[in-house]
């Protein structure tokens, strides 16, 4: 059965929708107009439909970004996507933007830091590798971003886990040579990047050399959403037949003050 899958983006400065058809992209539209996604998502969508010919109806699931990311923009986002889903009785995906924003990189050895810029001096980022999750999304505030590094993965015990993962990985690939985190490339991705860049120099990191301004890889493409989503249809096949069920909620990431105050007390 043919599976229509809409993708939705407005976590933040871009806004990028698609759809895909069994997997495969039919169309997509990005616009990076600084934040008018409250007047620019709904026609970007109908655009997009109508220049393929297909209908809402047609429509077998939504997949939106829940963040982190603009709190606007995630509320326009997974509200727009919830109301669709609920009106035409199908299910409404949620999808990391950080995740995505990694998804076409996932098949790279490169570690991959996704980061996105949360202003004040606070960053939202996760690691990746080869589409596996190394850390989940989380709010970098001063030090953070550094002290994460130094005591999840240049400590020992992550060290000879990641030795062993990579035993396992090319266990036919006996010239293949196993690097620990600090000997691996890491590639930074997202509007976020240059000051993710600043605050991990001072480690011994290989990071990936890239250009110094912004460029498409640092923006979420809706077609990484929409594959992202399929993956989860097909690992939760009742899921479309099952139609609209609950909404997906926001992901805002955000951590005050008095929480980070207990986090550092309990270390």
């Amino acid at each position: 059965m043919t599976k229509y899958i809409l993708a939705i983006d407005s976590s933040g400065s871009s806004l990028s929708v698609a759809l895909s058809e069994n997997n495969l992209i039919r169309a997509e539209k990005f616009l990076n107009i600084s934040n008018q996604h409250s007047v620019n998502l709904l026609p970007a969508l109908d655009s997009m439909m109508q220049e393929i010919e297909k209908s809402y109806d047609d429509l077998s699931a939504v997949a939106v970004t829940v963040g982190p990311g603009s709190f606007t923009g995630i509320r326009i986002g997974v509200s727009t996507a919830n109301t669709m889903a609920y009106g035409l009785n199908i299910p409404v995906i949620g999808i990391s933007a950080l995740e995505a924003l990694a998804f076409p990189y996932r098949n790279q050895k490169d570690i991959i830091l996704a980061v996105f810029d949360a202003r004040g001096g606070r960053l939202y980022g996760a690691f990746f590798q080869q589409g596996k999750r190394l850390t989940e999304d989380q709010q970098f505030v001063d030090q953070d971003l550094p002290e994460l590094v130094k005591t999840q993965f240049l400590n020992q015990d992550f060290q000879e886990k990641l030795l062993i993962q990579e035993s396992k990985a090319i266990e036919k690939k006996q010239d293949s040579k196993q690097n620990s985190f600090a000997e691996q490339s890491i590639t930074i991705l997202g509007d976020g990047f240059q000051m993710a860049k600043t605050l991990l120099s001072e480690l011994d990191l290989k990071l990936t050399p890239r250009e110094s301004v912004l460029t498409k890889q640092d923006y979420i493409s809706a077609s990484s959403i929409g594959h992202l989503a399929w993956e989860k249809l097909e690992i939760n096949f009742r899921l479309s037949e099952e139609g609209y069920l609950e909404p997906v909620k926001p992901n805002y990431c955000v951590v005050t003050q008095a929480e980070r105050n207990l986090t550092k007390k309990k270390k």
